[in-house]
Parts: C-alpha cells; sequence; structure tokens
C-alpha cells in the first residue's frame, strides 16, 4: 500500500535533522520555541523552493523524475560556481603540451560516470534515514570549506603548490550528495565521486618526474629508427637527440620534440579515460589490465606517427602550418581516435560494461513493505530544500576563497608548479636600493641537508636615492636565502630557534601577506647587546633544472629608534621583493 506523505512541518524537521515527526506521531507541530522559530523560518523557503520546482515541472512536463533532475542541476551548478577557478584551471590544461594536460578531463569523467551508473539496475534495499544523511554529509561539507578557507592562511604558496583546493573538492562532492539525495546515492556513487581525487596533481607529479625523461627517450628512439626508413627530417648530431631539420623549398630549420611531446601526457590521458571504463564494465582482472596496458601502447605508438605528421606536414608546406595549424589540435584528434579504437576493442577481451544486456530486476522490497508488482519505488529524499540552502551557504563561502586563489598566479602557474626560479631572486631589484652578495655559509650544510645552500646578500640605499633611505631610516637590508631540497629540515630548524639559540628576546610576532598569496611571518626580537631587530621571513617552492626545491628567505634590519616606522618599511621592502622576484619569473617563463 501507498504510504501517505507527512505533513509540511515533521517533513521539514527531517529534513533539518533536527527531530523525527513530534507529538504524538502525527506530525503535528510541537509549542516550543526552537519549532516555532523553525518552523516560521523554514515555511518561505519550502515555498520558493517548491515554487521553482513546480515551475520547472510545468515548463518541462512532469514526471516523478523531474523534482530530482531540479535537483540534480541544482546541485551541479552549486560545485561549479564553488570551485569555478580550479575547475578553470583544470580546464585551461587540456590541449596544452605539458604532462598534466589531461587533468582536466577528471571532472568530465566523472559527471559520465554518474550518468552511466544512474542508468544501470539498483538491486540495493530501498531504505533511507535522514539523520545518517546530515550526519555524514555536513562534516563533508564542513571539512571542504575549512580547508578552501584556512589553507590558504596556514599554507601560504604551499597550497597552491600541491594543488590541496582540488582534495576539497571530492569532499564537496560527496557531502551534496548524502545532503540532497541520501547517504545510499552516496554509496551508489562513489566511484565518480572517487574519481575526482584523480585530479590531484602531486602524485602525477612525483612518479611521472621519474618517468618522464624515460618515455621521451623512448619516443625519440622509436622516431630516430622511423626516419632511418622515412626521410623525413634529419637528426642532428648535437644537443641531446631533440633536435630534428627538416627542409622545405629549399629552406632548412629546426624542430625540436620536447619532453611534453614524448607522449606522456597521452598516457596519462588514456589511464585516466580507462580507469575509468574498467571501473564500469565486467570481467577478469587480468583482461582488464591487459586492455588498459595495449591501450597505453597504441597511444604512445599514435604519439610516435602524431610526431613524424608534423615532420611531414612541414617539410611539404612550412613551418609556420606545421606548428600554427596543425600541432595545436592532432595530439587531441589522435588521442579521441586511439581512445575509441580501443572502446570499440573491448568486447574482443570479454569486457562488457556492467547491466548491458541483462533485463532489469526490480530490488528487493524493504522489510514491512508490500511487493505489489509494479508499486513505485519512493523517492529517497521527497524534499531537501533545508539541505539546499546549507549547501547554498558553504558553496558561497568556497567560491569567495575560490575565486581569490587567482592571487597565486604571480608565484605559481595553473596545476601548481612554481613560476619563482632558483636564481631568479638574485635578480630581484628594488627602487633606490643596491644588492651585493654578502657571504656564503657553508656549515648551512649540517642543519638543511646535502644539496643545500646558504647565502647572504645586502641591501644599501643608493646614492642620491634619498626617499629610499628616509623610507627606511637609512640601515642596511640582510636578506638571506636557504635553498634546499628537503622541506623538512626548514620545519625542523626554524627561525625562531635560531634566535632563542643565541639568547635573542622575541619581542613581537605577526602574519602578514606579502602579494601573489604569500604569508610571511614578521618578527621583533632583542639582542642581548641590548640592540632591536627586525625579521620578515617566508619560505616558498622554486623550480630547478632537476625539479621543485624549498628556499626559506630572511630579511633583517635593525631598528631605529621609530621602530613602528623601521617595521612598516621593512614590510614594505619585503614586498618589494616579492613582486619584483614574481616579474622576474613571468619574463623568464614568457
Amino acid at each position: 500500500m501507498a504510504v501517505p506523505s507527512p505533513p509540511l512541518w515533521a517533513q521539514l524537521r527531517r529534513d533539518a535533522g533536527l527531530a523525527g515527526p513530534v507529538g504524538d506521531g502525527s506530525g503535528r507541530p510541537a509549542t516550543g520555541l526552537a519549532d516555532r522559530v523553525l518552523r516560521s523560518a523554514a515555511r518561505p523557503v519550502r515555498a520558493s523552493v517548491a515554487g521553482v520546482e513546480g515551475a520547472l515541472l510545468r515548463g518541462v512536463g512532469g514526471g516523478r523524475r523531474r523534482p530530482l533532475l531540479f535537483r540534480a542541476t541544482l546541485v551541479a551548478v552549486l560545485v561549479v560556481v564553488a570551485y569555478q577557478y580550479s575547475l578553470g584551471t583544470l580546464l585551461r590544461s587540456i590541449g596544452t603540451q605539458t604532462p598534466l594536460a589531461y587533468l582536466g578531463l577528471v571532472p568530465m569523467i566523472s559527471l559520465l560516470l554518474v550518468a552511466a551508473l544512474l542508468h544501470m539496475p539498483d538491486r540495493q534495499r530501498d531504505i533511507h534515514d535522514r539523520y545518517l544523511d546530515y550526519i555524514v554529509g555536513l562534516p563533508l561539507v564542513g571539512t571542504a570549506v575549512a580547508v578552501v578557507v584556512v589553507g590558504p592562511a596556514t599554507m601560504s604558496t604551499f597550497f597552491w603548490l600541491w594543488r590541496i583546493d582540488l582534495l576539497s573538492l571530492p569532499l564537496f562532492v560527496a557531502g551534496a550528495i548524502a545532503l540532497a539525495f541520501g547517504v545510499r546515492m552516496l554509496w551508489r556513487l562513489r566511484v565518480p565521486v572517487a574519481f575526482l581525487v584523480l585530479a590531484w596533481p602531486p602524485p602525477y607529479t612525483l612518479v611521472f618526474n621519474g618517468w618522464l625523461d624515460a618515455v621521451t627517450n623512448l619516443t625519440l628512439g622509436a622516431v630516430h629508427l622511423v626516419l632511418r626508413a622515412v626521410p623525413l627530417a634529419v637528426p642532428l648530431s648535437y644537443g641531446d637527440g631533440s633536435l630534428f631539420q627538416v627542409t622545405h623549398a629549399g629552406q632548412r630549420f629546426v624542430l625540436s620534440v620536447a619532453s611534453a611531446c614524448g607522449g606522456v601526457n597521452s598516457v596519462l590521458g588514456f589511464l585516466l579515460v580507462g580507469a575509468a571504463a574498467v571501473a564500469l564494465v565486467r570481467g577478469p582482472r587480468l583482461l582488464r589490465a591487459a586492455w588498459l596496458g595495449l591501450g597505453m601502447v597504441l597511444i604512445w605508438s599514435l604519439d610516435v606517427v602524431r610526431i613524424l605528421l608534423i615532420f611531414a606536414s612541414a617539410q611539404r608546406w612550412g613551418e609556420g602550418f606545421a606548428l600554427n595549424v596543425l600541432h595545436p589540435f592532432v595530439g587531441l584528434v589522435f588521442f579521441a581516435c586511439g581512445v575509441s579504437l580501443m572502446m570499440v576493442l573491448m568486447r574482443r577481451f570479454g569486457l562488457g560494461f556492467a547491466g548491458a544486456g541483462r533485463p532489469r530486476r526490480p530490488a528487493p522490497p524493504a522489510p514491512g513493505r508490500a511487493d505489489a508488482p509494479g508499486a513505485a519505488r519512493r523517492t529517497p529524499v521527497p524534499h531537501a530544500a533545508v539541505a539546499l540552502m546549507i549547501l547554498a551557504a558553504a558553496g558561497s563561502v568556497i567560491a569567495v576563497s575560490d575565486t581569490q586563489m587567482s592571487r597565486f598566479s604571480l608565484l605559481a602557474q595553473g596545476l601548481g608548479p612554481p613560476r619563482v626560479e632558483a636564481l631568479t631572486l638574485a635578480q630581484a631589484s628594488v627602487p633606490g636600493w643596491s644588492a651585493s652578495r654578502f657571504a656564503t655559509y657553508a656549515w648551512g650544510r649540517l642543519y638543511f641537508g646535502s644539496g643545500s645552500s646558504w647565502v647572504r646578500y645586502v641591501y644599501t640605499p643608493r646614492a642620491g636615492a634619498g626617499a629610499a633611505a628616509d623610507a627606511a631610516l637609512g640601515a642596511p637590508v640582510f636578506l638571506d636565502v636557504v635553498t634546499t631540497p628537503h622541506l623538512g629540515s626548514l620545519g625542523t630548524y626554524t627561525v625562531q630557534d635560531c634566535y632563542h639559540f643565541h639568547d635573542y628576546t622575541q619581542a613581537g610576532q605577526a602574519s602578514v601577506s606579502l602579494g601573489g598569496g604569500l604569508t610571511a611571518t614578521e618578527v621583533v626580537y632583542t639582542l642581548p647587546s641590548g640592540a632591536r631587530w627586525t625579521s620578515v621571513y617566508w619560505e616558498w617552492p622554486v623550480a630547478t633544472a632537476s625539479g621543485h626545491t624549498y628556499q626559506r628567505i630572511v630579511l633583517q634590519q635593525t631598528t631605529a629608534a621609530h621602530a613602528t616606522s623601521s617595521e612598516r618599511s621593512l614590510l614594505a621592502f619585503a614586498r618589494q621583493v616579492v613582486s619584483s622576484t614574481g616579474a622576474a619569473a613571468a619574463r623568464a617563463a614568457a
């Protein structure tokens, strides 16, 4: 028999996760103050949401699934708006020649997984617990908000280097599904939600840093082998073997096969698509692994063909056509063809999509429910007005914080790698000041590990730069640069540890923003002699030929009689150093 719809108040209370039916179980509102406040607040919300749903249904026609479609669309829009900048950096990477180019496919593949799973039979029991939905959903959404809001303030540029914002995305999506559709739906869509974690760049950076040169050398070896039989280009003897000379209409020019073109990005892209396909198909695990392996070989082979095609087009139609017309899109075309071919070959491996060709069987009925043939299953979460309000509020907070991630562009690139290079800081210039190398401390390796360095520079006012000298009260500024590949050593030996070791007394400390998403620490301390110093220090990632390394930058200056003015001047000086370093990094990248 059909279950009657509960009254509006009882359903709102259930949806809010506050209580079940009140009073005598009939759903009549109680007379308590909390109940009256909740009722007065929830009634207009329910009315407005019901009005929007009704308008949509009248426009598209009725149907039991239409309200859920509207709710799913609303949740998807909330996710996109909340993470607009983070998702935008992923989408902009598609088509670029970088090893992580295809990470932008992860959100789209996740959506396709959701659509595929929702069209498959659901054989779980029709049992729901709205209290559990809130118990699971609220901590997930709250954690996502805390990560995006608190993370940049505590981790500074490392938050963007490690792309922690993308780690919070699956948490928010999981919480949104639990609140809007129930934990049972979250369990059903666990694979697409977990798939979003694959958009996180650091694991690929760690793995592919070691594979990049090997795959590139393998690709270059295959290209050299083919060119022996088909003279489309002439390999040059100097360099690392990646330079090729092409002749068109009597004119010679050189083309380079960089590591980004070596096939790593295409193989990674296929692994993402293949992992999603393998999650949906049924068949022996060994055959799934064989299908993935063959796909990787095929995609890599097509990448070799792509390079040879570019050589052939450059030889026939010139360098401009090959690099400006063919090169930007031919990689995507070959990738799509390779993926399509592997999907066609899937049946040859005895693999088939789960649920395909099987009759849909109704799920076993829940205990206590009639098993009448053709009886419609109830909607897991009939009303979700309060849940949608919570998601809208949380999404708004995340959207504000996520939009501010653009401030990291001064010091980092789209997917998080640093723009600052190890030698860029030496090129930083501050108007009115001259910089010179003061000293090098080799004993710093005892604390910061092998491969580290500690260099001290001194900034002095230039002759005639009275304004700059007055702003800083004429005192020289010392800049210490500690560079180390061991990030943990910077946490083990802090600046405060050094001050305490020398019996300096700390007089004050504050966190300050230097721009570019960079947060520094300002410390004022007193020497045993009574002299007073001000220090501004920060840590950031830098790029080197061998990968990422890390630097601690410490600016120090004696504090004159006007301590407040001196501290402000050093802080302004630090902002000038950061801005100049970021500008130098942008010029180097261009």
